[in-house]
């Protein structure tokens, strides 16, 4: 192999495995994770499913009791936001989540989340 030819591909691969870090980074929030949100009410657990399709979020939340909620939202680079929309006697509840993406681990942003009380929240991926 000619010089040029191993400087060009030695050039390519450290090209490739500076990449690396970042397209890890930024991952794929499709899956299974299970969600904790501590408020002053105390911690409640949710089990999510996520699907990532580009820039959109979807999938669902269960909370618990038959309570199986839409997700709505969007994905950039690692944050991600989305709302999830709780039915009540008194009027639909929306509560908005906002995150970041880190590996196999979602950290929430600090929020109000409607009558759970404000907090933050957490997703590890099953």
């Amino acid at each position: 192999m000619g010089k040029r030819k191993l400087t060009a591909l030695a050039a390519a691969l450290v090209a490739g495995l500076a990449a690396l870090p970042l397209a890890l980074a930024q991952g794929d929030v499709t899956g299974e994770w299970e969600m904790r949100l501590s408020t002053q009410t105390g911690v409640t657990t949710w089990q999510a499913r996520f699907e990532q399709d580009g820039d959109r979020l979807g999938g669902e939340i269960d909370l618990g009791d038959n309570e199986i909620l839409d997700v709505d939202g969007t994905v950039d680079d690692t944050k991600l936001a989305f709302v999830i929309v709780v039915p009540d006697l008194d009027g639909d509840q929306p509560i908005d989540f906002a995150g970041e993406l880190m590996g196999d681990t979602i950290q929430g942003a600090p929020g109000s989340f409607s009558w759970y009380g404000t907090g933050d929240w957490e997703a590890s991926r099953k």
